[in-house]
C-alpha cells in the first residue's frame, strides 16, 4: 500500500455563544441528599459542530440524565484560555469537569492539583491522578473501522483522511485506518491532511476540493470536529464522493453520500466517570473501550453503501470476536 501524506496545517462545557459569556447551567434530577451534582464541559468548537464536540456534548447530558447532575458547558475556547476556565468551573464547586479530547490534558493536569475536592476527566486521555482520569475508546479500532469502508468503497484507490490536530488518539487513529484500509484494498493510496483547526468549517471544504482535484480521492474520513463537516460539503460539490463520519451516527446529515458512522458510545464513557464521582471512587484510572466492549460500533449505513455494507459487518463481527486483531504502533 502506497501512502501520500499533505500536511497542511489539520474526542464535556459552559459559555452559551462565545468562551467569555456567562456560565449556562441544565438542571435534572441531580440532588443526593443536600448535595447538588454537578458536571461542565469545555469545548474548543460550539457544542453543535455537527461532529465531535456535539456527540461529547450529547453524551454528557445523557449520562447525567441517568445519574442525575446538572449540566453547564463552555464552547469555542481558545487554547489560551483552556486555564483560566477550569480554573473558573473550578472555583465555581462544580463537582466533575469534563474535557473533551487528549488536547487538554497540560490544562488540566495544571489545574487540578488546585483544586483536590473538583474532579476532572479527559476523554481520550492518557493520564491520571488523585483526581485525574482518563476515558477514551479504542482509537486505533475506531481508524481500523473506518478504514475498512474507505477501502470497500473507492473506485480511484485513493483514500483522505482529514485530521484536526497531530495529537496522540488522532495518530491512532490514523494509524488503524491505515491497517483498515490495508485490509481490504492494499492497492489504496491515502493522502492525510492536517488542519490545525477544530471549528474551520470553510477549510475543511477547501482540503476536500483540494484533496479530489490533486489526487482524485473520493472516499473522506474526518477527525476534525466542525471541520468534518466543511470536508463534507466540499465533497458533494462533486459526484461520487462519500464520506465516513465520526463520533455519533450521521448519516442524515447527508444520506446520500455518508456511508456510515463509527459509533462512540460517549454516554457509557462519561457515565462510568459521574458513578464513580458519585460512588467516591474516581481518580487515578485510564480506562479505555472498544467494538468487543461495546463502546465502538457502526452505525446505520447509507445506500451508497449497500454494496459494501455486508462484508463490513462481517469484518465488524471478526474484529469483535477477537478473529482480527489490530496493531498498536502510535
Amino acid at each position: 500500500m502506497k501512502k501520500a501524506v499533505s500536511i497542511l496545517m489539520i474526542a464535556l462545557l459552559v459559555l452559551a455563544a462565545t468562551a467569555c459569556a456567562s456560565p449556562s447551567a441544565t438542571p435534572s434530577d441531580s440532588a443526593q441528599g443536600d448535595h447538588v451534582y454537578r458536571v461542565a464541559m469545555i469545548a474548543n468548537a460550539p457544542i453543535d459542530d455537527g461532529g465531535w464536540n456535539a456527540a461529547c456534548y450529547a453524551g454528557m447530558k445523557g449520562a447525567a440524565e441517568i445519574y442525575g447532575f446538572e449540566t453547564s458547558y463552555s464552547e469555542s475556547v481558545a487554547e489560551s484560555d483552556y486555564v483560566s476556565t477550569f480554573t473558573e468551573y473550578a472555583n465555581m464547586g462544580v463537582d466533575l469537569i469534563f474535557a473533551p479530547g487528549n488536547e487538554f490534558t497540560d490544562a488540566v493536569l495544571e489545574v487540578a492539583p488546585n483544586f483536590p475536592d473538583v474532579n476532572f476527566v479527559i476523554l481520550n486521555g492518557d493520564v491520571s491522578g488523585d483526581n485525574c482520569s482518563s476515558i477514551k475508546c479504542d482509537n486505533t479500532q475506531l481508524g481500523f473501522l473506518a478504514g475498512i469502508l474507505a477501502g470497500l468503497k473507492t473506485k480511484t484507490n485513493h483514500v483522505g483522511l482529514v485530521g484536526g490536530m497531530e495529537i496522540t488518539p488522532a495518530l491512532q487513529s490514523v494509524d488503524g485506518f491505515e491497517q483498515g484500509v490495508a485490509y481490504t484494498n492494499p492497492d489504496a493510496q491515502i493522502h492525510v491532511t492536517w488542519s490545525n483547526s477544530w471549528d474551520d468549517a470553510a477549510l475543511g471544504k477547501e482540503i476536500a476540493t483540494s484533496m479530489i482535484t490533486t489526487n482524485d480521492v473520493d472516499v473522506f474520513f474526518g477527525l476534525a470536529s466542525a471541520v468534518d463537516a466543511g470536508v463534507r460539503e466540499g465533497a458533494m460539490q462533486f459526484e461520487n464522493r462519500y464520506a465516513i463520519a465520526q463520533p455519533s451516527d450521521y448519516l442524515s446529515q447527508a444520506p446520500n453520500m455518508i456511508l456510515s458512522s463509527v459509533v462512540t458510545d460517549n454516554v457509557a464513557l462519561i457515565g462510568m466517570a459521574m458513578k464513580q464521582v458519585k460512588e467516591g471512587t474516581f481518580g487515578g484510572t485510564v480506562v479505555q473501550g472498544g467494538v468487543a466492549d461495546g463502546v465502538l460500533s457502526l452505525g446505520a449505513f447509507g445506500t451508497a453503501a449497500d454494496d459494501i455494507k455486508d462484508k463490513a459487518m462481517q469484518i465488524f463481527e471478526d474484529l469483535r470476536s477477537g478473529k482480527i486483531k489490530v496493531e498498536y504502533n502510535a
